[in-house]
């Protein structure tokens, strides 16, 4: 009994040792064409297949850098370009993240350059990786076209009026403040004896002259000083009257008859019209101070 159970644990012993000489062999000669099956099958190397890769990833084969970005300003509805090595595979979104081909369009691709179409400024700067390679990232500020427009000015002509600040949009006017020193000027020139403090766009002064009972429009700059082309923009309607003008301009009630109906009817001696209530009287452009 003892003897067949040595013959057998020998025989055991031998198919196991001919089993791995034959599965290391086969393993050599697979090798050249991959990972070696044994540690395959013994689950050494899990090999990761195609879809398990991140497509936004940059692998070796589409690595790329950027060398440079002209000009180093962007503007809506205007183009910048990308200067670097293997730019030719990226898209919008692989550069610059989701979503975002809603403000910007690839117009032409090269390897060495990217063309790129502003469609629209986001909250914050343009910010993109210099490289594949690199934790780096590169800042493009992004200034709208849109000019904001300040509440309508109302003056009377001797009296000195109370200093105003020109208002712009606050993440905008903080992003050309951050690319050095800002100087404000206006066009054309306010009414005689109103300026505009270049330092800070203060508006102040005693108003001079009056603006012929209408409304005019001020366009008011804040531009850098280095370079007067970075610019944001608003517009200013200043209205300065003189005391005849403005009794002229002011809402009086009037009594409900067959032509004139309304709540509460009003009208101004620069109108020849019915307004139905003091408010609609004064927000019309001929009438109300």
């Amino acid at each position: 009994m003892t003897k067949k159970i040595i013959l057998f644990l020998t025989l055991k012993v031998c198919s196991l040792v001919t089993f791995f000489l034959l599965a290391l062999s086969c393993s050599e000669k697979g090798s050249q064409f991959g990972e070696p099956w044994l540690l395959n099958l013994l689950s050494l190397v899990s090999p990761v297949s195609g879809d398990q890769k991140n497509e936004n990833s940059f692998g070796s084969e589409n690595s790329f850098k950027v060398n440079s970005v002209s000009p180093n300003i962007a503007m809506e509805n205007s183009i910048f370009s990308i200067e670097g090595e293997n730019l030719k595979e990226l898209s919008e979104e692989q550069l610059f993240g989701e979503g975002y081909s809603k403000f910007l369009k690839f117009t032409e691709v090269s390897d060495a350059k990217i063309t790129v179409s502003v469609i629209l400024c986001p909250e914050e700067s343009f910010v993109f990786p210099s490289s594949s390679q690199s934790e780096n990232r590169i800042t493009l500020p992004c200034f709208g076209s849109k000019t904001f427009v300040l509440r309508p000015f109302k003056w009377e002509q001797g009296l000195p009026i109370s200093p105003t600040i020109s208002l712009f949009a606050t993440n905008s006017f903080q992003t050309l403040r951050n690319l050095g020193e800002i100087e404000f000027v206006t066009k054309p020139s306010l009414p005689e004896g109103i300026q505009i403090l270049p330092e800070t766009g203060e508006i102040y002064g005693t108003p001079l002259e009056t603006t012929e009972n209408e409304f005019r429009s001020y366009t008011i700059t804040a531009q850098l000083k280095t370079d007067p082309s970075v610019k944001l923009q608003t517009t200013a309607n200043v209205l300065v009257v003189s005391e005849i003008e403005k009794n002229n301009r002011t809402c009086k009630p009037l009594a409900v008859t067959s032509t004139c109906r309304g709540p509460a009817p009003h009208t101004c001696a620069n109108a020849s019209v019915c307004y139905t209530s003091q408010f609609v009287c004064i927000v019309d452009s001929k009438c109300g101070f």
